[in-house]
């Protein structure tokens, strides 16, 4: 796994042996061209059940300030200490928050201008659709949210749907809310 594109190209990341469903390089350059092409990229970034980071670090990499990673897995956030250091190094700021989404979307009152939404896979419909209510409340006005399901099952309330991919088993739909 590595950075696909921007100003840390090429970059290999540490991967969690096992809890974790990368994105696929396909899937997350058809993500990130979609947000380049809307200048929607953004300052703060949330990246939620981050896993590795990939996605979070591609934001930053692509010219993101500040990202917010939270993963409940010690493996995991180890990871992603791992992976934040070159960025940490270079000036950005990554915060890391070993910590479940749930708990994290109950305390946090920060606004984020990007939210990745990639739980795991088996996650039921009625905890995920929870979260994602929850994440539009950290979500500033005229946000993205970038949800990754294995199901097609989710129906925001309160975001416009921009665009859904899918690659293999996963749905991923692109989601803004409006700009008040």
């Amino acid at each position: 796994m590595r950075i696909i594109a921007g100003e840390y190209k090429g970059l290999e990341l540490e991967v969690p042996k096992s809890g974790t469903r990368p994105t696929t390089s396909k899937l997350k350059e058809s993500i990130f061209s979609s947000l380049e092409a809307r200048g929607a990229i953004g300052e703060r970034v949330l990246d939620l059940f981050a896993g590795s980071g990939a996605l979070g670090l591609e934001a930053l990499s692509r010219g993101a300030g500040e990202l917010c990673c939270v993963d409940s897995s010690r493996q995991a956030a180890k990871c992603l200490k791992q992976n934040a250091l070159p960025f940490q190094r270079g000036g950005k700021r990554v915060e890391i928050r070993c910590v479940k989404a749930e708990k994290f979307l109950e305390g946090d009152e920060k606004k984020f201008d990007l939210i990745f939404l990639d739980p795991p896979y088996g996650m039921e419909s009625e905890s995920f659709e929870k979260i994602l209510s929850s994440s539009i409340n950290l979500l500033s006005p005229g946000g993205y949210i970038i949800a990754e399901r294995e199901k097609e099952d989710f129906h925001p309330l309160g975001l416009e749907s921009l665009k859904i991919m899918k690659s293999g088993s996963t749905t991923c739909e692109i989601l803004k809310k409006a700009e008040k």
